[in-house]
């Protein structure tokens, strides 16, 4: 990350969103929710790609449907179907790690929302002046899973309720399913408060909704000029040399073999694995030739129990 000036970079953000000092989170929380934002995404885009170097054949050759894609990409040479597979895997992890991204925004921006360490919980704070612990949920945007996510966030929160009501003082529980984009409406069901997009950040950043949502985006955008994504550009480089060697065409050369992929994704392996062992071996062979040296493998645990898409490393 390049050297920068917290107070400008305060600055930088309040005048994105058409702030002044005073109004919202304070200098230091705008700048721990940016770079939160960055440090997050960084970290986790980079692991999922260096990791999926060792795992190219199962993630990408793997999943490519012989049938659509090579109507769609069988008018390209092999570099350039690698490219094109290569990059539609790395946007679909860009944009998971970019989900665990904005949720680590929203709880290093909010002046009063702080990590859980309850099992299930991502963020919590407690209101003093009523009583109240309020436990929060929170997803980057609106998901497929929502009845598995609510299962399970009603379960958590009821084990919460019953540690938090142990002591004399019995606060009152609120817990809050947030959606930090998508949702354009609030609703309250078995127990769940289901705020609005517009309405969580409000709530979030302890401002009204408008400019909640403009000092959001303001963070979001600061955040971008920063993250560099350089870490994993030399992975996203070396899958796309494994996935042309391995897919190549060894009768015509730069050809893309649709042929063995159909073989590969739609057959037993026994009818295939020989020759994927070879392919393996030119693949690792070229990748070699590069001068590139795979990192061991990381653990990809999400930071929540529940992240908005599945790791596809």
């Amino acid at each position: 990350m390049p050297d920068l000036d917290p107070a400008e970079l305060a600055a930088t953000v309040r005048r994105l969103a058409g702030i002044e000092e005073g109004n919202g989170p304070d200098d230091d929380h705008i700048v721990a929710g940016v770079l939160g934002f960055v440090e997050r995404f960084d970290f986790w885009y980079a692991r999922v790609m260096a990791n999926a170097v060792h795992e190219y054949r199962k993630l990408i050759v793997a999943r490519i449907n012989p049938f659509i894609r090579s109507a769609e990409l069988g008018h390209l040479g092999v570099a350039d179907a690698a490219r094109q597979l290569v990059g539609d895997y790395a946007r679909r992890n860009f944009v998971t790690a970019g989900g665990w991204a904005m949720e680590e925004l929203a709880i290093e921006a909010s002046p009063r929302l702080h990590k859980s360490a309850t099992r299930g919980i991502d963020a919590e704070w407690f209101d003093n002046d009523n009583n109240a612990h309020h436990l929060y949920v929170l997803k980057s945007g609106t998901v497929t899973r929502n009845s598995d996510i609510l299962a399970s966030l009603k379960r958590h929160g009821r084990q919460a309720e019953q540690l938090l009501r142990q002591g004399r003082n019995k606060p009152a529980i609120h817990v809050t399913y947030g959606i930090l984009a998508g949702k354009r409406s609030s609703s309250f069901a078995d127990g769940v408060e289901r705020p609005a997009s517009a309405a969580l950040w409000a709530e979030i950043l302890g401002m009204d909704e408008e400019p909640a949502i403009e000092l959001a985006t303001a963070m979001a955008n600061a955040a971008g000029r920063l993250m560099t994504t350089g870490s994993a550009v030399r992975h996203i480089s070396a899958l796309e040399t494994l996935v042309a060697a391995y897919i190549e065409n060894p009768k015509e050369p730069e050809a893309v073999d649709w042929e063995f992929i159909a073989r590969h994704n739609l057959r037993a392996k026994p009818t295939w694995a020989k020759e994927a062992a070879v392919r393996q071996e030119r693949a690792l062979a070229a990748l070699a030739a590069t001068g590139y040296e795979p990192e061991e493998p990381k653990p990809l645990k999400a930071p929540t129990d529940d992240p908005d898409d599945d790791v596809d490393a």
